[in-house]
């Protein structure tokens, strides 16, 4: 997600942002906090609309003397839409818009390879009212090419980026993702490892655990000078990993973390991710 610079006295430049766009209220959301990231980061917003209807049919074109009309027109005029609010958000923002046929979660999976971010709602307009979050953002945390950040606060107060790690090799991952965002938006860097009671012999870790926990120690010696702020690194013991990282999200900006975990061979999704993706208050950065 680090932009690069062209010379000196250049333009940063990197790897765009992009942002799923259907028109509805969760995609604004992702929208306006997709656009907001891509100005600190002095990255491009590439806005890209999926138009899946010529898929299906080539007989709902426009009606001959009405304008703009037909499914065709009604696309343009959400990309529009999209294009206008991001600008109305960010003014300096070097922003592209993108109309690809195809069903959203493939074309957001391939177009991921050209993107630093991917970002989404937590739905779109074809998603049902009482889902937590739809069938695209599930599919898109397992298996785009980039991190994907699925959003449901599009302004956060809070002011911390919360990684939750595990020593797996996406969970490493995770860290640099999570270490940049915090030095990008300015946010201290929390370090979680929630673990069962049972491996500790304890119903609470020691001061001494605390100190020497190897994943906390793996964690922050890949972060090296990297961090920043740091707002600290912890060990919490629960039964339930997920409800334990869902609670300690609340007071988070995002929660970042790898898409699965140890143990999870030949799952492209790992369980605690599921679960927190599905039960987070505030927004999730998914890492491959």
């Amino acid at each position: 997600m680090t932009a690069g610079t062209d010379g000196a006295g250049g333009t940063r430049r990197g790897k765009p942002v992009m942002v799923g766009y259907d028109g509805s209220d969760q995609s604004k959301k992702a929208l306006l906090w997709a656009s907001r990231y891509a100005g600190v980061a002095g990255l491009p917003l590439v806005v890209v609309h999926a138009f899946i209807w010529p898929y299906f049919t080539d007989r709902l074109g426009p009606v001959e003397g009405i304008e703009d009309s037909g499914l065709r027109g009604e696309a343009d005029r959400i990309l529009a839409e999209g294009l206008e609010l991001a600008r109305r958000s960010e003014p300096d923002l070097e922003v592209h818009d993108r109309m690809v046929t195809g069903a959203p979660t493939g074309v957001l999976t391939t177009l991921s390879t050209e993107a630093s971010l991917l970002v989404t709602g937590t739905r779109g307009l074809g998603g049902f009212s009482g889902l937590l979050i739809g069938s695209v953002s599930l599919h898109l945390v397992s298996t785009a090419s980039c991190p994907v950040m699925v959003v449901r606060d599009a302004r956060p107060t809070h002011d911390t980026v919360l990684v939750a790690v595990d020593g797996s090799d996406e969970s490493d991952r995770a860290v640099m993702v999570a270490a940049e965002l915090a030095r990008t938006l300015h946010k201290s860097l929390r370090l979680l490892h929630v673990g069962a009671p049972h491996r500790h012999g304890a119903a609470e870790a020691s001061a001494r655990e605390l100190e020497q926990d190897p994943v906390l120690e793996q964690a922050a010696a890949l972060l090296g000078d990297r961090a920043g702020p740091t707002a600290g690194r912890d060990l919490l013991l629960a039964d339930s990993i997920p409800g334990c990282i869902v609670e300690e999200s609340r007071r988070a900006a995002c929660v970042v973390l790898g898409a699965k975990g140890r143990n999870t061979l030949g799952v492209r999704l790992g369980s605690t991710v599921h679960a927190v993706l599905h039960h987070a208050d505030g927004n999730v950065v998914v890492v491959r």
